[in-house]
């Protein structure tokens, strides 16, 4: 049996037991990869249940699939990636398996539920491609607008001139594709109820007082994509669901004068 007072690191001959850095890891809140390891334990029970399983061809593939990603062609390379992250190639390949499960298990359960959420949350998956100028000052956005809309000022020139956008000043004023949901309301409201090429505001943000121009509406389609971003947030829907219901305790974290 293990005891806290083993030694988990060594720095210039100084010992760092376990107990010490379970304090540290507490301390820093650091302590995630409990939650991993209790969803890990959730999704295969769940995964058990209903009589998922994982062939060696899947593992195989997954590992092929996982050298490629990181240029890991020959075995040294992977013994090295793995010496790096002191896993053995047991504990890669169980972890492997547990990225299998998840994947099935998360198609499994939502299969006939894609088209479901998409119908009902169809809105909030559109976007747009928009442009910016951010002001401090109400009348100055004001004025701006004015010149843009009455004067048929060039609306990215005064972007590079007047905009205290500091990311998007450069390429006057242009922000690229923004999601409704990732808007406030205001800004939102304005975009989603103009035309492309028309520019909406003064709206007062988090930034300062912003003139948009929309640049182009994207409505949303349900592809392959999209699908993919579906199913991941209903498997997240449904894993913080067995998680509220699910009683977990954590004798390592717990304090004990004995072994664990």
């Amino acid at each position: 049996m293990r005891s806290w007072d083993d030694i988990a690191i060594e720095i210039n001959g100084e010992n760092i037991t376990l107990r010490q850095l379970m304090r540290f890891a507490k301390w820093g809140n650091e302590s995630r990869f409990i939650k991993n390891a209790a969803d890990a334990v959730l999704i295969r029970q769940k995964a058990l249940e209903a009589d998922i399983r994982v062939t060696d061809g899947e593992v195989q593939q997954a590992a092929d699939d996982f050298r490629s990603k990181r240029d890991l062609y020959d075995e040294q390379k992977t013994d090295r990636w793995l010496a790096r992250k002191y896993l053995s190639h047991e504990e890669w390949v169980a972890l492997l398996e547990d990225e299998i499960i998840r994947h099935k298990l998360r198609d499994f359960l939502t299969t006939g539920g894609v088209e479901k959420y998409f119908a009902e949350q169809r809105l909030s998956f559109d976007a747009a491609t928009i442009s910016r100028i951010v002001v401090k000052e109400e009348n100055v956005a004001k004025e701006l607008r004015a010149q843009i809309v009455e004067d048929d000022a060039d609306f990215y020139g005064l972007a590079r001139k007047y905009s205290i956008d500091l990311l998007t000043r450069p390429a006057g004023g242009y922000l690229g594709v923004v999601r409704r949901t990732e808007m406030e309301p205001r800004m939102e409201a304005a975009v989603f109820g103009t035309q492309p090429g028309k520019t909406v505001g003064p709206i007062k943000t988090y930034a300062g007082w912003e003139l948009v121009k929309l640049e182009t509406i994207h409505l949303a389609k349900l592809d392959e994509s999209l699908r993919e971003t579906i199913k991941s947030l209903l498997f997240e829907e449904w894993l913080a669901g067995e998680r509220r219901k699910t009683k977990v305790s954590i004798p390592l974290f717990e304090h004990e004068e004995g072994g664990f």
